[in-house]
């Protein structure tokens, strides 16, 4: 049995721009529509460099409170390269346990461009459903040490950190609060140390630089993974091949033509996020059009809706 997806919610809250794509959704197109392609957006394909960043997510889980020895691992990818669907992947997948509470085994946030650490520290209170949230220069210490024996008690085991590459503009953004409070990346070695929880770093390629932000939390990072690899042909034909063969609402066999997926890769530049985007699109216009099966037509209309006509590239479907 699945947990509810309650972790996936809080984390991956719409920023603007998604909350302006539903509601143009829900006044353009049909519900009918919007459930195709909600049931698009949600398919999960395992590649093999996101399986093995999976398998790596799976390890630390398993080890973090077993082992005395810190466990962590970064995953790094461009923007639109799966990491936070990973993340949701994960929270919305784990079975239930005695080892820990239902639905807080793992833990996932979002840092801010400039994280500080009364930000961290509130935004897994929430998490956690802690009654008294809110943080304040005064409750700082008591509310870090509330997070770290509500972790314990909830059996967490688990926290996922996503846009962790902020973490390199900590001392920069807060040098006088990190003199009185600490680095972001102070708090999360203390929860790894104390709490016992494994870390999942989740962030762009200048990751690799976390030595320089904090050589100590670099050290309990034992492992790096990197989301690529579907820019090779033979895999990213395979992934195309294998997402279309979960869609049930549409007919999608257009796309697995070796053609069709270099011409899909060619739109998306191999961007999982671009991808999706634009087969959710299609698929909105391909059910309003009581079409069984995607055609060119509809991609064609879900490129310029997704893009705006005055997109540089030129649409590449016909009309």
């Amino acid at each position: 049995m699945k947990h509810e997806p309650t972790q996936m919610v809080d984390f991956d809250s719409p920023n603007e721009e998604e909350q302006l794509t539903v509601q143009r959704r829900l006044f353009t197109y049909s519900k009918q529509a919007i459930t195709a392609a909600l049931a698009v957006d949600r398919i999960m394909v395992n590649y093999p460099a996101f399986a093995e960043s999976m398998h790596g997510v799976d390890r630390v889980f398993q080890l973090g409170r077993e082992l005395s020895i810190q466990q962590g691992i970064q995953i790094t990818g461009l923007s639109g390269s799966g990491k936070t669907a990973l993340a949701r992947y994960f929270l919305s997948s784990q079975p239930k346990s005695t080892l820990f509470e239902e639905g807080f085994d793992a833990l996932a946030i979002r840092l801010p461009s400039r994280p500080a650490v009364g930000q961290v520290i509130g935004a897994l209170l929430r998490r956690l459903r802690h009654p008294f949230p809110s943080i304040t220069a005064q409750t700082l210490d008591i509310k870090r040490q509330m997070l770290i024996d509500a972790l314990r008690q909830k059996g967490t085991r688990l926290i996922f950190i996503d846009e962790a590459h902020s973490l390199l503009a900590q001392t920069r953004a807060h040098g006088r609060s990190s003199i009185m409070f600490g680095n972001v990346t102070d708090l999360l070695r203390e929860l790894m140390d104390e709490a016992g929880v494994a870390m999942v770093l989740l962030g762009t390629e200048a990751l690799i630089e976390l030595d320089s932000a904090d050589a100590h939390l670099a050290n309990r990072i034992s492992a790096r993974f990197e989301l690529k690899g579907l820019e090779l042909p033979a895999i990213w034909h395979g992934f195309v091949r294998s997402f279309i063969k979960q869609v049930k609402a549409l007919d999608l066999t257009m796309l697995s033509d070796k053609d069709e997926a270099r011409r899909l890769f060619s739109v998306t530049e191999g961007n999982l996020r671009s991808f999706k985007r634009l087969i959710a699109e299609a698929a909105l216009v391909a059910v309003d059009d009581r079409a069984d099966a995607i055609e060119s037509k509809h991609l064609h209309t879900a490129f310029e809706r997704v893009n705006g006509k005055d997109f540089p590239k030129v649409n590449p479907y016909a009309g």
